[in-house]
């Protein structure tokens, strides 16, 4: 058994006896970032790269234009179709060939589509799937920006694209659908270069580089401690790394995971495919005991006769926080703006359709909300907003406070909408507070 030494450092890249590990600043990564070439990656890898660095140069246009500060309509209308050329790539809607316009070959969602192009599901399918959603949205976005004829109708159009680009481009300390493609190649196989040499992510390395795979998670990356520059995998999102023995180890994401499961000596299910979901980690990816059975369904009477969540008096907190923190985005009547829509007959229909439980929601508004601050709030002040939520979906309020920390009675309780007659109902579906 190797004698490790843990650490926590944010990992970049290894060179020589000195570790230079951090962050990138997503300035950073747009200035560096490339269109792929238009010849086809051979690989699964190359492919995911590809598309990655589609949607880094989309974003990377985008925003160009926007701190050029030009008042010609001409130029941001280029920049919008050498992104849409960038996503859609040359063989897709709203491609357009132009001396001056790049052809990126088959674009990030030819890419994308070229992977999950085949009759199995990997690990890596659910993220890509959330990707491939996204930048349809993005390309549909764009598009509307072709049409504008005023400068704030282009920005409002190009705002609401880059918003989508960002979750198709992801997170790589993500696993679930919203890692994105970055989550996809840091967290999964679609992240190990082909022909490089993978072992079991159950135990530890014995020589490097190697990498760690479990059931189509990546654990960890072994690289040499020796002198020398070792470059780490792409968009890596660990934060720990193990040094012994003239190995150094970077843990993912996912390493948690793949321990879980190695240590109930059973299997990761692979998470169904859901294109429209917004499933995070923690409930897609459980380790499930050989002993489960399948019951009845215990969100159903839920859904019917929801409990009361939350108090009058927090619901009202949270609709001024939601003011002053959401509504930018997910506009003053919860209806969406850069944003999805978070209440109302359009929203409720689609957590419905998607088996959404109250537990994913909370899980989405505590970690990845406010979308250019995630977590930033308190606890209290993430309950209020919670209850805000449930009471502007027409949820009934009750003497208890909505808690500020997770319940497991949470992941039984469905969303969809309420039924019954509920004053101050819009004909949104949206119920008013306060």
């Amino acid at each position: 058994m190797l004698d490790f030494t843990w650490r926590r450092l944010a990992p970049a890249r290894i060179s020589g006896l000195v570790l230079f590990l951090c962050a990138a600043s997503i300035g950073m990564m747009l200035s560096t970032a490339s269109p792929a070439a238009a010849a086809d990656p051979p690989d699964d890898h190359q492919q995911a790269l590809a598309s990655l660095a589609n949607v880094k140069a989309a974003i990377d246009e985008l925003v160009r234009v926007d701190a050029s500060y030009s008042t010609d309509r001409n130029v941001y209308h280029h920049a919008s179709q050498q992104a849409i050329n960038l996503l859609a790539g040359e063989h897709g809607d709203g491609y357009v060939a132009g001396p001056d316009l790049t052809n990126p070959g088959a674009g990030a969602i030819g890419h994308i589509d070229s992977l999950l192009d085949r009759k199995a599901s990997p690990t890596w399918a659910e993220p890509l799937h959330g990707s491939l959603v996204n930048l349809l949205a993005a390309v549909s976005y764009l598009q509307d920006s072709l049409k504008a004829r005023e400068l704030m109708d282009y920005q409002l159009s190009a705002s609401r694209a880059i918003a989508y680009l960002e979750v198709a481009r992801g997170r790589p300390t993500e696993t679930g659908v919203l890692g994105g493609l970055e989550g996809a190649l840091a967290n999964t196989v679609l992240g190990v270069p082909e022909g490089a040499t993978q072992v079991d992510g159950c135990g530890t390395p014995s020589s490097a580089p190697s990498y760690g795979t479990h059931n189509g998670y990546l654990a960890w990356v072994a690289v040499p401690a020796g002198d020398g520059s070792h470059a780490l995998p792409e968009a890596t999102g660990g934060t720990e790394i193990v040094t012994g023995n003239g190995v150094i180890m970077l843990r993912t994401a996912a390493a948690s995971l793949v321990s879980a499961a190695c240590n109930r000596h059973t299997e990761l299910i692979p998470p169904p495919v859901d294109s429209s979901s917004a499933l995070p980690a923690e409930f897609h990816s459980m380790v499930i005991p050989a002993a489960a059975s399948v019951g009845s369904d215990p969100g159903t009477a839920a859904a019917a006769n929801p409990p009361a969540l939350y108090t009058k008096v927090q619901a009202k907190a949270g609709a001024r926080l939601f003011a002053t923190t959401c509504a930018k985005c997910h506009g003053a009547n919860l209806q969406g703006s850069a944003a999805p829509s978070v209440a109302g007959d359009d929203f409720l229909l689609t957590a419905k359709r998607n088996g959404w439980t109250l537990a994913i929601v909370r899980y989405l508004v505590v970690n990845n909300m406010p979308m250019n601050s995630p977590s930033s709030l308190t606890p209290t002040q993430y309950a209020s907003l919670m209850a805000f939520l449930l009471a502007s979906n027409c949820y009934p309020a009750g003497e208890t406070p909505f808690p500020d920390t997770t319940d497991p009675s949470f992941a039984t309780i469905k969303l969809g909408p309420v039924p019954g007659t509920h004053p101050g109902r819009n004909g949104k579906g949206v119920c008013k507070v306060g």
